[in-house]
């Protein structure tokens, strides 16, 4: 349906409070590629509050060829300045400037960006850092500072790098909570092994043998799940189905026979297959030492503890939602009101027992009903950083055996598995530090196949000890040296040149990525996106 709201769509997805939270955000875009331009593209179009564009260079030819927001009638003008007056175009409600660095490169040390980026972070109360193919050196110092900021900055690093793509996300050491993290497939809350009164009484009041066949066959599924556990829990002293021969015997005497024509009875069948509802209970995760006790999430789980002791006999706050079923649409809006009024005097006592207590922060109402709308799936996500990946001392033993699960399953074409082609990207990254540009720029390009060798060396010598990934190498392998060397040499021959469609591709991942930090809904890659424009085909990793 049309509507003025020019954020109809995208309200629907992530609600007011998403859409309020995109308009406190401020993201500066740290190297105006043609990646992350695409990725603030996608940011400013749903409307980010404001951004800032952070670069060094002038517009050239080369970037007029990839870059849509650097066109050719801008060569030899400020590209921060350039992109950032296209990027403005998209959307008049969102603020933009830009920022050119003095000279001709970026910072390569943590004080440099402090000083460059400290006052654009201090201008709004919720910021998001995109790193877009920064230079190595520049991106290590870079990551160091996000990383130990005291304002919590999130950083997502893009790059575009001939058909590869890559999306790498840093949090800081305290993370973020996931506090409306949307998992798919989760079991619907309908608290039916220790149901609230209100269900109780709803359920209670209705008899079965007194109804009409039209009436029986429109009975909501959870309210037969109770009734036949409580006729089980009357022949079976008070407990419920707990083996396989028990649970098989309370879906054919219990359930099917409550009904009358099973074939016909869509209700039953609902009931038959939702059955272990009426003798589960989900297992709640507390997380007891997420952090020093001062993050948001800690505190709500300081409430949650004294909710679940002195205030519901142990049961959690109620989701208050409940799925689509057959029903009639008098006991559907009755049970939605039930459990919608349940779930409101939960987040009621949750607020309550949170203003009681001494936080060290103040927690907004939006927070507390997510909080317990959500209470078994939220959670802590945290990351390594960049430089802990880049340093041998820094162990990654726990993921090295996930890594040589990969190489043990690869794509269709084994030398296209992503994760062979994100240690090239991590080669090409050392390799510039050593050699000060990128393999495969040379004088002459003709004789760009010179820095194959090193590369390969590179790869070889350094990344795959790195990753503990030597035992890896033997010719029957994934990471033989075949196609070690072709990986290599079809990175050098790209020379770190920008792809626009794959700078896209790259872009919309980022993009949803950032929007999932800023809302604080969804579930982030952890940690890090790769893409091989190749064959189109992505992997994530974590690293």
């Amino acid at each position: 349906m049309a509507t003025d709201n020019k954020y109809d769509r995208q309200l629907r997805l992530w609600g007011a409070k998403g859409q309020q939270a995109l308009g406190d955000t401020h993201v500066i875009l740290v190297g105006a590629s043609a990646a992350g331009t695409e990725t603030l593209k996608n940011l400013v179009l749903p409307g980010i509050g404001s951004f800032v564009v952070v670069d060094s260079g002038t517009v050239t030819s080369q970037d007029a060829s990839s870059n849509f927001f650097l066109p050719q009638s801008a060569v030899g003008n400020s590209k921060a300045e350039t992109a950032c007056q296209f990027l403005q175009e998209l959307n008049p409600d969102v603020n933009g400037s830009h920022q050119t660095l003095i000279g001709t490169a970026m910072p390569t040390t943590e004080e440099g960006w402090k000083s460059v980026l400290e006052p654009q972070i201090f201008k709004s109360k919720n910021c998001l850092l995109i790193a877009a193919d920064v230079p190595p050196m520049c991106l290590e110092s870079l990551a160091d500072f996000c990383y130990h900021s005291q304002t919590n900055l999130p950083m997502l690093v893009v790059r575009s790098y001939g058909l590869m793509g890559c999306v790498r996300l840093q949090l800081p050491p305290r993370g973020m909570a996931l506090l409306e993290p949307k998992p798919t497939n989760a079991p619907p809350d309908l608290r039916l092994v220790n149901s609230f009164p209100a269900f109780v009484q709803l359920a209670d009041s209705i008899d079965l043998t007194t109804l009409d066949s039209q009436q029986h066959g429109h009975v909501p599924y959870p309210i037969l799940l109770y009734k036949a556990a409580q006729t089980y829990r009357q022949k079976n002293d008070n407990k419920l189905p707990s083996s396989f021969t028990e649970k098989q015997d309370f879906k054919t005497n219990y359930l099917q026979a409550m009904s009358r024509d099973l074939d016909k009875e869509l209700n039953f069948q609902e009931a038959v297959a939702n059955a272990y509802l009426a003798y589960t209970e989900r297992d709640l995760t507390t997380h007891d030492n997420l952090d020093d006790g001062t993050s948001k999430l800690t505190c709500l789980y300081k409430a949650l503890a004294i909710f679940l002791k002195e205030y519901s006999n142990g049961r959690p706050p109620l989701n208050g939602s409940i799925p689509d079923m057959t029903a009639s649409t008098e006991l559907y809006v009755k049970l939605q009101t039930i459990y919608k009024e349940q779930a409101e005097k939960d987040v009621q006592t949750m607020t309550e027992i949170v203003s009681n207590l001494n936080l060290p922060q103040t927690i907004d109402q939006d927070d507390i009903a997510s909080f317990c709308a959500n209470v078994y799936a939220v959670g802590q996500m945290s990351t390594r950083s960049i430089l802990q990946e880049l340093d041998s001392t820094s162990s990654g033993s726990d993921m090295v055996d996930e890594w040589k699960m990969t190489l043990m399953d690869p794509y269709e074409v084994p030398v296209h598995t992503p994760l062979l082609w994100y240690l090239g990207l991590q080669a090409c990254h050392l390799f510039c530090k050593q050699e000060g540009r990128h393999p495969g720029i040379v004088d002459n390009e003709a004789d760009w196949k010179t820095d194959v060798p090193t590369l390969t060396a590179i790869y070889q010598q350094q990344i795959l000890p790195l990753y503990q990934l030597t035992d890896q190498t033997s010719d029957d392998m994934l990471l033989n040296p075949t196609n070690v060397s072709k990986i290599c040499e079809e990175l050098t021959r790209y020379g770190n040149a920008e792809v626009h469609a794959v700078a896209s591709v790259v872009g919309g991942v980022a993009s949803q990525e950032a929007v999932k930090i800023i809302t604080g809904q969804y579930i982030p890659v952890d940690n890090t996106y790769i893409y091989n424009g190749i064959v189109s085909v992505g992997g994530v990793y974590k690293f």
